[in-house]
């Protein structure tokens, strides 16, 4: 079956690939994450070597592009070999290189979902809103601030992207402007190397390219695409990665094997059933 995998990529799947990455590239918005996975067998490189699978993916169209491609490290050049000579707007999590592609075409916006997650976090560990609240925990105001910012601006998404980025300078601008001066005057009050400081000194270093969004009128600009995330990504990436023969087909094949997982588990199921009534029909008989 591995084999068969490997001659549909070799054939046509890669001419695929191919063909999404240069329908991806004519985009004018992109989102990008990368996550660890662990293959096997990879020559001359150990197992416990962890290597890299890395997405580009369209921001919210009617038909949405995703491109999947295994490299064995997270250096920055396999980003900016990816985007060559592509101009646009780039969203992404607070991974510095991202950040510093050498492109002057390449505008970047940090993902709001990101800076938000490490101030839920700590609500979550503190045991909850009521918790936090009765310790006048600077992440619940944080994380609350940036829920009022993401409520604002998902009442915008059906207007057109004129309209929607006169509403969001509008609307959203004296949030977002609100948090970036909270959140730097919050930064020195936070005890260094705690999570309550990480969260905040994040928050600061990214917000400038988190307040560049106000420059776009696309829906959804606030947050990378939900299935660019590291969660979905990690998930993914440990499907499809287990050997190297097998990893750089995992990222031309992954949104198929996906696809067809589910209805392959059922077939297989249906089919040692009918194996195993096969069986028996014929213990009854012999029984006769």
């Amino acid at each position: 079956m591995a084999n068969w995998m490997m001659n549909v990529h070799a054939r046509w799947l890669a001419k695929v690939h191919e063909r999404m990455k240069v329908e991806l590239l004519s985009h004018v918005r992109i989102h990008a994450d990368e996550t660890t996975v662990q293959v096997l067998k990879e020559p001359n490189r150990e197992a416990k070597k962890k290597s890299r699978m890395w997405l580009f993916c369209s921001a919210r169209c009617n038909v949405p592009v995703y491109v999947f491609e295994y490299h064995e490290t997270r250096r920055k050049g396999v980003a900016q070999e990816f985007l060559a000579g592509w101009s646009g707007t780039l969203t992404a999590n607070g991974y510095k290189p991202y950040f510093n592609l050498g492109n002057p075409n390449i505008a970047n916006t940090a993902c709001l979902v990101h800076v938000r997650r490490y101030f839920a976090q700590i609500v979550k560990i503190a045991g909850g809103d009521a918790k936090a609240a009765s310790a006048a925990s600077v992440a619940l105001e944080a994380r609350r601030r940036i829920d009022a910012m993401f409520k604002v601006d998902s009442k915008f998404d059906d207007m057109e992207p004129g309209a929607r980025k006169a509403a969001r300078d509008a609307e959203l601008r004296p949030l977002m402007e609100d948090f970036g001066g909270w959140a730097r005057a919050q930064l020195p009050l936070a005890s260094p190397k705690l999570a309550p400081h990480r969260a905040l000194q994040y928050a600061v270093e990214f917000w400038p390219y988190v307040m560049n969004v106000l420059e776009d009128g696309a829906p959804g600009a606030l947050e990378q695409r939900r299935r660019a995330g590291p969660a979905n990504l990690r998930r993914r990436a440990q499907e499809l990665a287990l050997q190297r023969c097998a990893a750089r087909r995992a990222g031309v094949c992954g949104d198929i094997q996906r696809h067809h997982h589910g209805q392959g588990q059922r077939a297989q199921s249906q089919a040692l059933r009918r194996v195993a009534a096969d069986r028996d029909a014929q213990r009854r008989r012999a029984h006769r």
